[in-house]
């Protein structure tokens, strides 16, 4: 796999600078012993303390890898960039993983969850959508597993998506096994929609309340003025692929939906591994020594 169409190292950079570049990977660390700067060993990946003490070389070293998002990784830094890039892109799939990388499907499923813990952090700190001179669309999903992909329901999972009209800016909210009531919509679209723009919804009388809230609250109609097309979008981006797809766990359904929200918040490859790296970086900080 090119690394390079994805944003990832040249063949000049090393997966492990391209990894330091990003805040990752430490490029520096002290001694815990003595304080001492230590000497990075590139082979082995350590950090080495060379000072003397007493006529003693101190010795101290320590992986790189030591407290970082990567503590548990047991691969090397380029297979875990072309890991990282497959799970990044649209058509993600373990068992693509399973036969390039060979990697256990143990191991996939792990890191697949560490990876959308990010996805789920960077959801976490966005701000509200809407607003005044906005529009929003809202419905829910019925995000559901059959069995074998086509006889009976074994698993539903209820959200609430919004999307901004004229901007790519969303959200996708668990509804928590409530789908409909008025408490768990109107709390959700307070928590996610600022006040002030038009929110489009479907005629359900949960909705209703929606204007004491601060919006200006539009309802679909027959004639097709009022619509949600960009709302029908997502719903086919969810469903096919993104989160659904056999053999995932429902337990794992919200970080699915996060990391979809992560793909969609950034078009372009390069730029959404270079925003994922950093993001995991700001979560796992490097230890300063």
């Amino acid at each position: 796999m090119a690394l390079e169409e994805y944003g990832g190292p040249t063949e000049e950079q090393s997966a492990t600078v391209f990894l330091q570049t990003h805040g990752l990977l430490p490029k520096e660390a002290n001694c815990a012993k003595c304080g001492a700067p230590c000497r990075f060993q590139e082979k082995s990946q350590h950090f080495r303390c060379d000072k003397q003490i007493n006529g003693r070389r101190c010795n101290y070293k320590r992986t790189m890898r030591k407290g970082t998002f990567l503590s548990n990784c047991a691969k090397d830094d380029s297979e875990f960039l072309a890991f990282l890039s497959m799970y990044l892109s649209k058509d993600f799939n373990s068992d693509q993983v399973v036969q390039e990388l060979r990697w256990t499907d143990n191991t996939v499923t792990q890191w697949a969850v560490w990876c959308g813990e990010v996805c789920e952090q960077y959801v976490k700190t966005q701000p509200k959508i809407g607003g005044p001179d906005t529009v929003v669309e809202i419905d829910e999903i019925c995000l559901c597993q059959r069995k074998q992909e086509r006889g009976k329901i074994v698993h539903a999972f209820w959200v609430v998506v919004g999307k901004e009209r004229d901007s790519n800016k969303r959200f996708v909210a668990n509804l928590d096994g409530n789908p409909r009531t008025a408490a768990n919509l109107s709390g959700i679209i307070t928590k996610y929609i600022l006040p002030g723009g038009v929110v489009i919804t479907d005629s359900h009388p949960s909705y209703s309340t929606l204007g004491s809230h601060g919006y200006a609250h539009h309802i679909i109609d027959q004639q097709n003025v009022v619509r949600t097309q960009s709302i029908e979008r997502i719903w086919g981006e969810l469903k096919k692929g993104y989160v659904v797809r056999r053999g995932r766990a429902p337990n794992h359904m919200p970080l699915h939906i996060c990391r979809y929200i992560f793909i969609a918040a950034f078009k372009a490859e390069d730029e959404r591994l270079h925003r994922f790296l950093r993001n995991a970086a700001a979560m796992h900080p490097s230890p300063p020594c």
